[in-house]
């Protein structure tokens, strides 16, 4: 919670305490005492505020820094990521059937295999808040490796996928089995969409950060960008692998054209003039395998693009300049290149994070060294 002034002047404002008694008057004293050391104690808390466009990765980032800075995954709480992975799992593979079945009128390289018509049925006809039993993880895995879904999945750009499909197919046999209880990296791969506002709070180095998690698609923005105006950074988290991907709620978006305006809303507000922003360019594993077949060059705003196009790092920093030219404030914006479900790339990432922070809180208090 934030402590606002409203609230503060609100308790201590009751009246005149001189005419009070003396218990009155100790009792008004141990308030202000303890509203002063709650306002102080917010103050010491650095407030971090994950913002992006939907399906950057940043709900990954989150859990990603509860495993390293907070109280981690208990087994009760890795257990209840099982409904949202199973849900992933079968409307991933539905998804892959019904374009393929789009596919094949015009193309029979896409026709399913027709030994497999019991199985399409059964994936047809599964709910997402199914159970992933035996029965029904066999019939996905024999689709998963049949060559015209194969063919459907090397598609995938053109259509909505969850881009942790292939992830969860390849074991999708032991996802299937009774005791399963998902593991760190199955939940930190599994999606479902954020909406509100997330927190959690954690301590590095006895310095004490609150970090929040906001929804990403754009009904879920307006609620958001005022109500952090005193944060201490903005970490702005984009897919860099999404150049030649579409919006969830706009099928006619290309994604990383949506994350640069809105990176752009971000860098300028009027509501972090005076907070820290970084860059988090997320998804770099996906981005450097998709370049050796899509060159960067499909997505408007990258098509001067005249470098190396099988180069990912050249590409890379050309994306890098194309964000941090958008920025018209004289605020330092620091760009990172960024894999959330790589721990240890997390993890030294947040390092360079943290000092940002602390030089800014120093900064503040007036106790910067030159």
């Amino acid at each position: 919670m934030f402590l606002t002034k409203s609230k503060k002047m609100g308790l201590c404002a009751s009246g005149d305490v001189s005419l009070g008694t003396d218990a009155e008057r100790e009792r008004d004293r141990q308030l202000q005492k303890e509203l002063n050391r709650q306002n102080q104690s917010q103050e010491e808390i650095h407030k971090l505020l994950l913002l992006g466009a939907g399906q950057s990765g940043k709900s990954t980032l989150f859990k990603q820094m509860i495993s390293l800075y907070g109280d981690g995954f208990s087994e009760s709480e890795r257990e209840s990521y099982r409904p949202i992975i199973f849900g992933n799992v079968i409307s991933s593979m539905q998804t892959l059937v019904e374009q393929a079945d789009v596919y094949a009128q015009d193309d029979q390289k896409f026709a399913v295999d027709g030994k497999l018509k019991d199985d399409k049925d059964a994936v047809d006809n599964a709910r997402s808040d199914d159970q992933l039993d035996e029965k029904l993880a066999g019939a996905i895995k024999r689709l998963w490796e049949d060559t015209a879904i194969q063919n459907t999945f090397d598609k995938r750009s053109d259509f909505q996928l969850n881009e942790s499909a292939a992830y969860y197919f390849d074991q999708v046999l032991a996802l299937s089995h009774p005791e399963y209880v998902p593991s760190e990296e199955d939940l930190l791969r599994s999606r479902s969409r954020t909406t509100g506002v997330i927190e959690n709070n954690f301590t590095i180095d006895g310095n004490r950060f609150q970090m929040y998690d906001v929804g990403g698609q754009r009904s879920e923005r307006k609620k958001w960008i005022h109500c952090f105006e005193n944060v201490s950074c903005v970490l702005f988290v984009a897919a860099i692998s999404a150049y030649n991907q579409r919006l969830f709620e706009d099928n006619s978006t290309n994604r990383l054209v949506e994350a640069l305006e809105l990176f752009e809303e971000v860098a300028n507000s009027r509501w972090f003039q005076r907070t820290s922003v970084v860059l988090f360019l997320n998804k770099r594993d996906i981005f450097q395998e998709k370049i050796k077949k899509f060159p960067i060059t499909v997505c408007p705003p990258l098509a001067g693009f005249n470098g190396n196009p099988a180069n990912w790092q050249d590409c890379a920093d050309f994306i890098i300049d194309t964000f941090l030219e958008l920025n018209r404030t004289d605020k330092q914006i620091t760009p990172h290149l960024t894999c959330a479900t790589d721990k240890n790339n997390v993890n030294l990432v947040f390092d360079s994070v943290k000092e940002t922070v602390m030089k800014k809180s120093l900064e503040a208090a007036g106790l910067t060294q030159y």
